[in-house]
């Protein structure tokens, strides 16, 4: 008998200090906050405590953007509430919102807090408490984010349901990798299942970052992506000159915007707006860009307009030349184009080195006048490939007109330059190659010499001279064709017309041509036909 009444008072006493505890409160471990929840690992009505074992603790974290607002994000279904009560009672409570939208508060009641902000749910929670509880003070804060369904259609690669959390904004479902190349990145659907829509343009928030066209989602949102079938441009002094798809509200300040605005090399006061009068006639608008920045000139886009942005002429521009060789400081030159001349970047560079070749100082400009690749004169190509024995006078003169047009490369004769007017002065342009070679005191002879090779160059002496030290020409040398090509001028001329050579000259020997029979035949008929040709003009003659 005293047995069943000691345990009909300790029934007793475990139903009356159950409330107590509760009414103390439960410690919510800190990991439960940032780990995602299925409903049946929230704490429920009783207010029991998990183990270290529960899920609730051990499911990773969903990843979010940043803090949430409350007073944009909406509250729905599956998001853990988190109330804390301090004062003259301690209570804390990590609770659910149900599917019905409500939340049910232990020993409190329910409110509706589904489709409202965070801000207004927080609100109508501390209300709620207040005519239960006196003096103490009641903080509400989202737990976690729920996790909902979406569904994806339209041009997308993936059709179909996707998930999301409360926190998701349309950029965080919609990635560029998960779009088709037709798909509409700027007239994106995005409908609620009230019955509204709201329209995302991701490319006006990846490029200007606003964030009003990359709306929140809602639970079971419907995604559709339409096909981009309207187009706008940008050309010329702007961030990026580029073709962008028109989006429903776009003026022309959209457009800068889009194209990164226009860049300090703009001009200003002149810009080119194209747009359709109808298919097939254009219609100039020419406007100022502070007009357009400060929305006095501001009109509302259409399909097709293009946009021009003209550049600044000459600005930041600033031509240089490159000077190197046999100097005192090599490198590059700043110069004003039309004043700068050959001998002020001479002077520029400390002046010459002992070893310097005062003859030969090199110039490379690039020739304007050279054909690109796919700009060849093909009567000029023709030319080239043939033998000089098949071309007549003409072509000959115009292929060796054609070549020397194409010359880049100069040479300079540095003691002429500083005794002639000067017009012989070169006036420097942009891009200019100057170079200063290294004095070389020899003379090349090659071809049919008996010993060729660099000789000692000495002034005064002839080429019979340098043949001589050669070693004398061989039988198969053709002595009237030889050729010196100038160190100077790097012209190749006949040996007759070169009265004395110049260190770095090069002379050479060619071999005669070897005669066949059929040669020696061919001349014997030709002298025959001759002779023929003049007894016939004698006899014609009698």
């Amino acid at each position: 008998m005293i047995r069943r009444l000691a345990l009909l008072g300790w029934l007793v006493l475990s139903l009356v200090t159950a409330p107590l505890a509760f009414a103390q409160g439960t410690d919510i471990p800190t990991d439960v906050l940032s780990r995602p929840v299925s409903p049946e690992d929230v704490l429920g009505p009783s207010g029991l405590s998990r183990s270290p074992e529960d899920p609730l603790l051990r499911n990773p974290s969903p990843p979010m953007a940043g803090p949430v607002d409350p007073q944009i994000y909406r509250v729905g279904p599956g998001d853990l509430i988190q109330i804390q009560v301090s004062g003259r009672t301690s209570r804390n409570w990590l609770l659910q919102v149900g599917p019905e939208g409500y939340l049910l508060i232990p020993g409190v009641g329910s409110t509706k807090v589904s489709g409202k902000t965070l801000a207004e749910a927080r609100a109508d929670i501390i209300k709620v408490m207040q005519t239960h509880f006196r003096g103490v003070e009641t903080e509400v804060r989202l737990g976690r984010p729920r996790t909902f369904q979406i569904y994806l259609t339209g041009q997308v690669k993936t059709p179909g349901p996707a998930q999301a959390i409360g926190s998701s904004r349309i950029a965080d479902v919609l990635a560029e990798g998960t779009m088709l190349d037709n798909a509409s990145r700027r007239r994106i659907e995005v409908n609620h299942t009230d019955g509204t829509r709201e329209i995302a343009d991701l490319v006006l928030f990846s490029r200007t970052g606003d964030q009003s066209a990359n709306p929140w989602l809602r639970d079971g949102d419907v995604i559709n992506v339409p096909v981009a079938v309207e187009w706008i441009w940008a050309q010329g002094a702007v961030g990026r000159a580029s073709q962008f798809e028109l989006g429903p509200h776009d003026s022309l300040l959209t457009l800068f915007r889009l194209a990164g605005d226009p860049i300090p090399a703009a001009e200003v006061d002149k810009a080119l707006l194209v747009r359709w009068k109808d298919p097939f006639t254009p219609d100039s608008l020419w406007l100022r860009l502070d007009d357009v920045y400060s929305r006095r000139v501001n009109p509302e886009l259409r399909d097709g307009d293009r946009l021009y942005v003209y550049y600044l002429p000459q600005y930041h521009v600033q031509h240089e030349v490159f000077l190197f060789g046999e100097v005192h400081r090599p490198g590059v030159y700043p110069i004003a184009e039309g004043r700068q001349r050959l001998t002020d970047l001479l002077r520029a560079g400390g002046g010459f080195l002992p070893t310097a070749d005062l003859t030969a100082i090199r110039v490379h400009r690039l020739n304007p006048n050279a054909p690109t690749e796919g700009e060849k004169d093909p009567e000029f190509d023709r030319l080239l490939h043939m033998p000089r024995e098949q071309l007549t006078s003409s072509e000959y003169a115009r292929l060796t007109t054609g070549l020397a047009s194409l010359r880049e490369d100069y040479r300079v004769d540095w003691t002429r330059l500083n005794s002639a007017p000067q017009n012989l002065d070169l006036l420097l342009r942009n891009g200019d190659v100057v170079r200063v070679d290294r004095l070389v005191s020899s003379v090349r002879v090659d071809g049919a010499v008996r010993r060729p090779g660099i000789l000692s160059f000495k002034p005064g002496l002839r080429i019979r001279d340098y043949l001589d030290q050669a070693g004398g020409m061989t039988e198969k040398a053709w002595a009237s064709q030889i050729r010196v090509t100038r160190a100077v001028t790097g012209q190749t001329l006949p040996a007759n017309n070169v009265p004395s050579l110049d260190p770095g000259d090069f002379v050479w020997v060619p071999e005669r041509p070897d005669k066949t029979a059929w040669d020696h035949i061919g001349a014997i008929l030709t002298a025959l036909a001759q002779l023929a040709t003049v007894v016939i003009a004698v006899r014609s003659i009698r």
